[in-house]
């Protein structure tokens, strides 16, 4: 394919995914309708008069890692959280493929020249000296193991003393904070970058006015907890933050599943499968859903998830990065990192903080998205119970994002 233009390269391969797969030819017509597109616009894509957007090629991908997208009748996306480990690692490697070739056939934005804080990074650079809020979920009454009937007697054990009761002597600030880590690990490079910045956080519970909001604010976690029974506090403001934002992805805990581990991420999408936030447009049955994986006992029948010390272990969870217009001061930014469990959370706080990653995904976003206004949706991976770390610049680890 050397001598093909980059639009023709990607076309071609696009084709050969259809008709040399593992000797099973797909049609154009099987293809689209398993994708819920034309056969036409399949059409375009492989013969280069078209280029396929990025999470079309999630798509192509998701079809091929698995021979069972054709097991079924008529041939049909398996879910993700579905695939097995092998049909995982076939999906990661074709999605990068795919749109690397797809990223050669495109000519991408000129990064433009943007500030940058002590340590060198934009991201986290602030340079109009407004202060920096940090806003964090607190562990809820279920979480904490708190008795309300308990706690007016003070028979409550130590350490849930220490978290809700901020009169006790050996009271702990943070200790009812679900997202401590990624606190951690925000706070001090947010000061390194910006020196002279007023650096403050606090959790949802502990918001009582407006003010607390208007600066530059950072947002971790889905804010669950608002909707769940706290301890203490007054949750209305940041009720009224949310309700402020346009935002297509919201998160949810289906009646049937677990209360703790089967929640995930939907995207709403209009009746040509982009993403919106109108109620008018959004089409419930094109809505695309994104769980968290978790490792399964694979020689099991339906592949139940195994599990340690009475839990699930969870392989990948899912997380969403959010820049925007703070939408209580148009003037500041506000950022928001939110995964289904903590351990996304974490990853994506540190996508723009680990001296590794950081830079890398700074260059992405320049060259992909607007830096100010912008949100991704994508996969962070846990190995051994460590936290990996996402590397945006990977299509396989991308699930969607902003236009």
């Amino acid at each position: 394919m050397a001598d093909l233009t980059p639009k023709r390269r990607l076309g071609v391969r696009l084709r050969e995914l259809r008709h040399g797969w593992s000797g099973l030819p797909v049609t154009q017509k099987q293809l689209s309708d398993a994708f819920e597109l034309s056969g036409p616009l399949v059409s375009s894509w492989e013969n280069g008069t078209a280029i396929p957007p990025e999470e079309r090629l999630n798509a192509y991908a998701r079809f091929f890692a698995t021979r069972r997208s054709m097991a079924q009748q008529p041939p049909a996306l398996i879910p993700a959280e579905d695939l097995t480990a092998e049909e995982e690692r076939v999906r990661g490697e074709l999605v990068d493929e795919l749109v690397r070739l797809r990223e050669e056939a495109l000519e991408g934005p000129t990064p433009r020249p943007r500030e940058t804080g002590a340590l060198g990074g934009r991201f986290w650079y602030f340079s109009d000296g407004q202060p920096i809020t940090i806003l964090c979920s607190p562990l809820s009454q279920q979480q904490l193991g708190y008795s309300p009937a308990a706690g007016k007697t003070g028979h409550l054990p130590p350490v849930v003393q220490y978290a809700t009761n901020s009169s006790h002597p050996n009271a702990v600030r943070n200790l009812g904070n679900g997202d401590i880590d990624g606190l951690l690990e925000l706070v001090g490079h947010i000061r390194a970058e910006n020196p002279t910045a007023d650096v403050r956080w606090l959790t949802y519970d502990r918001v009582t006015s407006a003010d607390q909001l208007t600066g530059h604010l950072v947002v971790l976690g889905q804010g669950d907890a608002v909707l769940s029974p706290l301890p203490t506090g007054d949750t209305r403001m940041v009720r009224a933050l949310q309700d402020e934002l346009d935002f297509p992805i919201f998160s949810r805990w289906p009646p049937e599943g677990d209360d703790e581990f089967d929640g995930e991420f939907v995207v709403t999408l209009d009746i040509d499968g982009q993403p919106t936030d109108d109620p008018e447009k959004i089409v419930k049955e094109k809505s695309e859903v994104y769980r968290p994986r978790f490792l399964r006992d694979e020689a099991a029948e339906n592949r139940p998830r195994l599990l340690v010390r009475g839990v699930p272990q969870l392989t990948a969870d899912v997380a969403y990065i959010v820049r925007a217009r703070n939408p209580f001061n148009p003037g500041a930014k506000l950022t928001m990192f939110a995964g289904i469990f903590s351990r996304g959370t974490y990853g994506a706080v540190r996508a723009f903080t680990d001296a590794t990653f950081r830079a890398r995904n700074e260059q992405w976003l320049s060259n992909t998205l607007d830096p100010e206004d912008f949100w991704v949706l994508f996969q962070v991976d846990v190995v051994i119970d460590n936290t990996i770390t996402p590397d945006l610049s990977r299509a396989s680890r991308r699930l969607r994002m902003s236009s």
